[in-house]
Parts: structure tokens; sequence; C-alpha cells
């Protein structure tokens, strides 16, 4: 394999400077990151806050309850 000529490596630097937006795009940073009116998600796609959270809340603590009251029952088992 013969080794470049400088007349091969000026048709390479010159095909590389007269494509250089394309083979080399700029960097995106986080101040591009900026919403705009079509990355914005539409209202109606918006979820709705999660309802019946007081029921959620006392069915947890119940479960809680019941998981406690079995472990203490298990204890009291083992020390028999």
């Amino acid at each position: 394999m013969p080794f470049p000529t400088t007349q091969d490596l000026d048709l390479v630097d010159q095909a590389s400077a007269d494509s250089f937006p394309a083979s080399d795009p700029p960097a995106w940073g986080s101040f591009h990151a900026a919403p705009s009116e079509t990355t914005v998600c539409p209202p109606g796609m918006v979820p709705d806050a999660p309802r019946f959270t007081l029921l959620r809340i006392g069915l947890g603590v119940a479960a809680l309850g019941a998981i406690l009251s079995f472990v203490e029952g298990m204890r009291r088992v083992r020390k028999r």
C-alpha cells in the first residue's frame, strides 16, 4: 500500500471542509432544551391527579397494620 501523497491529502482535507455541516453537526447542550410549542404536552393528554387519595392511604395503613400483626403473631408462636 503506497503512502498517500500531498495531493491526495489535500483532496481529503478539501472534501472534509466541503462537507463540514453534514459530517460534524454542532453539539447540543442543555441550553437548547427549552420547551417549545411543538414539544409541550397538550392539555388533553396530561394525566389527571390520582383520585381517592385518602382511601389509598387508609388501605395502605390497614395493610401495614395487618402485616405487623401477622409478624407479631408469628413471634408469639415461635416463643411457645
